[in-house]
């Protein structure tokens, strides 16, 4: 007969009550950035607009002209479903959520500054990032074009990428965009001061610097000032002139 020990048969139960038993183990502990903001900096011309349940965060893109654009970003609370409507709230640190929305735009240029603002070796290294991205999609658009010259299996970011390096690639055309005629509904190229098919002035200043006037006021100009001038001409005889020489021939 085996006997045990008050202290064995006492470890013996604890053993057998965890049995099947699962905790939930949450981390605590401060997140290692406490910083309150962090900035996002991208090179990119397009911009981006990124939905998470703390939040929808849109990254600009860099305006002409411009180096890049930035954004800042600063910690969100969110919190964490444990069932039976219970919920366990946390903070998410500025640059967990940094990081987080560019895991996929670092081939943009799009990348975290280590400080306030982007250094210019930050923007060197984003900028060549880019661009190695950008000369990648404008081969694969070559090898796409190659097949069967089709526009369709030429995505927008390849011609995206044929744009922004300033590269000619007959499958990166984009058409010119057109509107309306106010006057009589044909299309025509935006921003034209007067309409190819009806004549009609659109914008009178720009119409103005071309010698383009309304038809009322080149009505009100006075005959001579229409005509156009020829340099030696004679102009019109004055009245007076011509009745004395009627008179006389009479």
């Amino acid at each position: 007969m085996k006997m045990e020990t008050p202290g064995t048969a006492t470890t013996s139960t604890a053993a057998r009550g965890l049995v099947g038993r699962r905790d939930i183990v949450l981390d605590s502990a401060a997140p290692r950035d406490t910083a309150a903001t962090v900035s996002i900096a991208s090179v990119s011309d397009q911009d981006w607009y990124i939905s998470r349940t703390h939040g929808v965060y849109h990254i600009p893109g860099c305006a002409k002209g411009q180096a890049y654009a930035l954004l800042l970003v600063t910690a969100r609370g969110d919190a964490l479903d444990l069932g039976d409507n219970r919920r366990f709230p946390f903070t998410i640190s500025a640059r967990e959520i940094a990081e987080d929305l560019l895991q996929d735009l670092h081939d943009h240029g799009a990348f975290v500054c280590a400080g306030a603002r982007p250094s210019a070796d930050e923007l060197a290294a984003a900028t060549a990032r880019r661009d190695s991205y950008y000369h990648r999609l404008i081969a694969e658009g070559d090898t796409l074009w190659a097949r069967g010259h089709s526009f369709r299996e030429i995505s927008d970011m390849h011609r995206r990428a044929a744009i922004a390096l300033g590269l000619e690639r007959e499958w990166a055309y984009v058409p010119m965009r057109t509107t309306e005629c106010p006057a009589c509904g044909e299309k025509i190229k935006q921003g034209v001061a007067v309409c190819k098919h009806c004549h009609a002035i659109l914008d009178a200043e720009k119409a103005a610097k071309h010698g383009i006037h309304p038809p009322a006021e080149r009505a009100a100009q006075p005959a001579a000032a229409r005509l156009p001038h020829v340099e030696g001409a004679a102009g019109p005889e004055p009245a007076g002139e011509r009745r004395q020489e009627s008179a006389q021939e009479g």
